[in-house]
């Protein structure tokens, strides 16, 4: 593999460079609707109720389009959009539970997958292979920097992504009890 990654350097640059980095307002439709469809994939394996696999994925949606708009805002660091997104995420989450009559942990958390940050846990792991593999310490200092640099941020933004979420729960924990009164269950 790697003598053919040599043999076609194109392809490398293509496997390295940066997806979608335009943030005008196709492109970040153009996004959205790849989240739309994660959504809908992470949902689907665990088969929730179908009638909600539309909500799923237009809170998955909704949810990547509000953090790119918060990110155009300078005030509004990686971590601080996906916490208002996945805010937001939680209390339209709760407002199709409450229509559709299931719990909200149903469609919230599927939505949440999309916009975790898989990128900086690969660059991490990345980085981590780049400090192994070099012996020349000015290097691996920079590795290194780099590991815990993309490592913080993964953490953080995924810790503030359920947190946006939770608080919705908490703010609305007495309905969440309601959620499925009146459903009767599958015996």
């Amino acid at each position: 593999m790697s003598d053919f990654l040599q043999e076609h350097p194109q392809i490398l640059a293509i496997l390295h460079a940066e997806f979608f980095e335009g943030n005008d307002i196709s492109d970040i439709l153009l996004r959205m609707l790849f989240a739309m469809v994660a959504g809908f994939g992470f949902s689907y394996p665990f088969n929730p109720p179908k009638h909600i696999l539309w909500g799923i994925m237009f809170i998955s949606g909704l949810g990547y389009f509000i953090r790119s708009m918060f990110l155009q805002i300078p005030v509004f660091s990686l971590a601080g959009a996906s916490f208002c997104a996945s805010f937001c995420m939680g209390i339209v989450a709760f407002l199709i539970a409450k229509r559709a009559k299931v719990p909200t942990e149903t469609i919230v958390f599927p939505s949440l997958l999309p916009l975790f940050p898989g990128s900086y846990g690969y660059k991490s792991i990345l980085s981590l292979l780049a400090f192994a593999k070099n012996a020349d310490a000015p290097n691996q200092l920079e590795y290194l920097l780099a590991f815990f640099n993309n490592l913080t941020i993964m953490l953080f933004v995924s810790v503030l992504l359920v947190a946006g979420a939770l608080i919705t729960f908490i703010i609305f924990y007495e309905q969440s009890f309601m959620m499925t009164r009146g459903v009767k269950s599958k015996k």
